[in-house]
């Protein structure tokens, strides 16, 4: 039997539209593995190198970000977000619930597994359509081992609510590190991509440790 919100026909997505400078923070925060320019994030979010510039200043004077020049020309300046501002972590929070309120079916869906997770991520490609999904693909991260019985007795439940299968990759946070240092490129990709449906905080405190602040 299917849960009742997979049967209703609605979009996977509600497509709120998301400023490009929350855009551009959260790649930030997500894409810890490279060193953005000006020209590699206006690659992400598709801008151009002079509007990327403007949104860029728009959050260098609320010392949310940290631009640095490497040369003469704009698209080797670096960008970094700059963690020694408190009030950038509220924004990091609200930036990641901003970007899960598209995939409420998913947070009804999945809502069981948050009490048992740090913090847990949807990707692939059900992210962009449902029905083309083979799969649906989610990484669920607890404190220690402890918590993979709950979570995946969760899980276990929630499937059979579900028609398509539920690929479920779990770690510890000390694992889930390990395997973004290595780095596994895979889980690299579904961080930076996926859409952390529950603990938002977690996951930017997560987030913080691995960008070394």
């Amino acid at each position: 039997m299917e849960s009742i919100i997979s049967k209703m026909e609605i979009p996977v997505r509600y497509h709120t539209v998301i400023p490009y400078h929350i855009r551009v923070i959260l790649l930030l925060l997500k894409d810890f593995s490279i060193v953005h320019t000006i020209t590699s994030l206006g690659k992400e979010v598709g801008m151009t190198r002079s509007g990327m510039w403007k949104v860029l200043k728009r959050l260098e004077p609320r010392k949310y970000i940290i631009m640095k020049a490497t040369g003469k020309e704009t698209s080797t300046t670096i960008q970094k977000l700059n963690f020694r501002n408190d009030l950038l972590d509220k924004y990091l929070i609200l930036a990641l619930s901003m970007e899960t309120a598209d995939y409420e079916r998913w947070v009804f869906n999945f809502a069981p597994v948050k009490e048992h997770v740090s913090f847990f991520i949807l990707y692939g490609s059900v992210l962009k359509s449902y029905v083309k999904a083979k799969d649906i693909d989610v990484i669920g991260i607890v404190r220690n081992r402890k918590g993979f019985k709950p979570l995946h007795e969760s899980l276990d439940k929630i499937q059979k609510s579900e028609s398509k299968r539920i690929h479920a990759i779990n770690f510890t946070e000390a694992e889930f590190r390990e395997e973004l240092l290595k780095p596994n490129k895979a889980l690299v990709e579904a961080v930076k991509k996926g859409i952390v449906l529950f603990r938002q905080e977690n996951f930017m405190r997560f987030m913080k440790k691995l960008h070394g602040a």
